[in-house]
C-alpha cells in the first residue's frame, strides 16, 4: 500500500517538474494543507474567506471574483488554475485540472494522468453545479448555463449549455455599460 502510493507521489512529482529528494515529503504536506484550506473555504459563508483560502491552495484568483459555496477546485494541480478578474462561480462547481484513474484498473494504460491548464477568463458567470474539465478555457464573459459539462473550449461572448457544454448563443454586451 505504501509502496503503491509512494509511486502515486513519484508520477505527480514528475509531472509536476519537482524532485524526488524530499518531494514526497514536500507534497505530503501541501496535500494535507490544500485539504484544510480546502475544508475552511467549503464550510465558509464568507466569500472573501473562501477566495482567500482557495488562492492560497495556489489557485489563480483575480479580482472581485465571487465563489459560491461548496466548489471544488483540484487539490493536486490547483496552480494550474486561472480565473479572471470579476468571475462569477455558482455552488457546488468543480474545477478540475487533472484526470486520472486511481485503482489499479487495466484502464490506467488507455487512460494514463493528464494535466493540463484550465483557464477561466474575466466577466465569466458559471452557473451551479457546473463541472470544468482538465484544459477548458472558457472566453471572456462567457456564461455556462446550470448543470453543463465544459470539455471544450468556450469562446468570448458565448452562452454554453448541456452535457457536454455546447455553444448556444453568442452575446453582445450593451454599449451603454
Amino acid at each position: 500500500m505504501i509502496n503503491e502510493n509512494a509511486k502515486k507521489i513519484d508520477e505527480i512529482l514528475r509531472l509536476s517538474g519537482e524532485k524526488k529528494r524530499f518531494g514526497r515529503i514536500r507534497f505530503v504536506f501541501k496535500f494535507i494543507e490544500r485539504y484544510l484550506l480546502e475544508r475552511l473555504a467549503y464550510f465558509s459563508p464568507i466569500n472573501n474567506f473562501r477566495v482567500f483560502c482557495y488562492k492560497n491552495m495556489d489557485v489563480k484568483i483575480g479580482h472581485g471574483v465571487f465563489i459560491g459555496n461548496y466548489v471544488i477546485f483540484d487539490r493536486i494541480f490547483p496552480g494550474k488554475i486561472s480565473i479572471g478578474d470579476d468571475t462569477s462561480i455558482g455552488d457546488r462547481c468543480i474545477i478540475t485540472a487533472h484526470a486520472n484513474i486511481p485503482s489499479n484498473s487495466p484502464l490506467r494504460l488507455v487512460y494514463p494522468r493528464m494535466v493540463r491548464e484550465t483557464n477561466i477568463g474575466k466577466g465569466v458567470w458559471i452557473m451551479p453545479n457546473c463541472v470544468i474539465a482538465p484544459g477548458a478555457k472558457i472566453g471572456d464573459y462567457s456564461v455556462i448555463a446550470t448543470g453543463s459539462v465544459v470539455t471544450k473550449d468556450v469562446p468570448d461572448l458565448c452562452l454554453a449549455a448541456g452535457v457536454p457544454a455546447r455553444v448556444v448563443k453568442k452575446l453582445e454586451i450593451p454599449k451603454n455599460i
